[in-house]
């Protein structure tokens, strides 16, 4: 009888860890900036090589802190690799998250209209 191999959600164990880790990370590169920055999303590959970090950031300026992880990206890797006891650590990739401001345009665009009514 052939054995059943037990789906552990070994991807989604591994995006939780590297969310997790990254966020602390983050930290530390991003203190003094404005703004809050959060790790949204994490994507790794099938194969753990790579891993695709959404970044989402409310109240500060986007392409400052977007240069900054850019600037520290090698720092921000080397601080992954130290803290993560894995035989192969993802390489990073950061990308912007406007997912949260799309939803609170859309927010604002419903109080609007709603203003609008009770006026009327």
């Amino acid at each position: 009888m052939p054995t059943q191999r037990k789906d552990t959600n070994r991807i989604q164990k591994l995006n939780a860890l590297i969310q997790r880790e990254v966020g602390r990370i983050l930290l530390e590169f991003l203190d003094g900036q404005k703004g809050f920055t959060t790790v949204s999303k994490v994507e790794t590959s099938k194969d753990t090589r790579w891993a695709k970090i959404y970044i989402s950031i409310l109240g500060g300026d986007d392409d400052a802190i977007m240069k900054t992880i850019e600037k520290n990206l090698y720092d921000i890797q080397g601080e992954l690799n130290r803290t993560v006891n894995l035989k192969l650590v993802p390489r990073l990739q950061f990308f912007l998250d406007t997912s949260p401001r799309y939803v609170q345009h859309i927010d604002e665009l419903i109080h609007k209209i709603h203003g609008e009514e009770e006026s009327s």
